[in-house]
């Protein structure tokens, strides 16, 4: 009886030890995606409930990312879609524009969390030709900057120049995205867009908007670009 008793305490002990730093160092690392799923929270960074990553598959284009100080997501069931919108009329207004100041402030949270994605090179219908760089959110993309493919240079958005080859290497825009999305602000402004129930909040870079991050209407859910994310998994490199 001794005996079995002093094997499972060694047992235990030795499963400790093992298992006690690569539980230290799985807590200070921010959670990696899930193959299949995107229910990631980064690490707490405010009071209020974070910016949470939906799963694309299970939910539609508008739906819900993830954010700081949301709890880790377990492996199952997806989180349920946020709740309907308010009915028609002033009451739904009200509640719909009170979450503008909200959205932005989600918007300057992730921003700490943006990092450079893949790039790649897009060809429009009469074979223009522009270079695009992900916006990458916790492993999604949730964004993409143009980049003129003779000088390199940010394109702010609305301007696609008619460029038929590229003289641009891919590895300089890769080199230089990491300092721009550095330098990317978060503008002090909200647009509602109704048929994807989301707050566009502009990127800019040298006084021009380059970008967009989507907030859900709830003000505390960054929508991912799931277009976007497809292209970069598609021709990113």
């Amino acid at each position: 009886m001794k005996k079995s008793l002093l094997s499972l305490f060694i047992i235990v002990a030795i499963t400790l030890l093992a298992g006690g730093p690569m539980w230290v160092s799985a807590q200070q690392a921010p959670p990696a995606p899930v193959s299949g799923q995107m229910n990631i929270a980064p690490p707490p960074l405010y009071n209020p409930p974070g910016l949470t990553l939906a799963p694309p598959a299970s939910m539609p284009p508008g739906a819900p990312v993830a954010a700081p100080g949301a709890p880790a997501q377990t492996e199952g069931p997806p989180p349920a879609a946020a709740p309907p919108l308010p009915p028609a009329g002033a009451l739904g207004a009200r509640l719909a524009l009170g979450n503008a100041l909200k959205a932005v402030t989600t918007a300057r949270d992730a921003k700490k969390y943006l990092a450079p994605g893949k790039v790649w090179i897009d060809r429009g219908p009469a074979g223009e030709v522009t270079m695009k760089a992900a916006i990458v959110y916790q492993g999604v993309a949730v964004g993409a900057l143009e980049f003129d493919p003779v000088s390199g240079a940010v394109l702010p958005r609305g301007y696609h120049p008619r460029v038929f080859s590229v003289a641009m290497p891919t590895d300089t825009i890769k080199q230089r995205l990491p300092n721009i999305i550095a330098k990317l602000r978060v503008l002090d402004a909200a647009e509602y867009r109704d048929p994807e129930h989301s707050w566009v909040i502009p990127l800019a870079y040298n006084a021009e908007v380059v970008a967009h991050i989507k907030v859900y209407q709830d003000g505390i859910h960054i929508v991912p670009d799931y277009p976007v994310t497809q292209e970069m998994q598609a021709y990113g490199r």
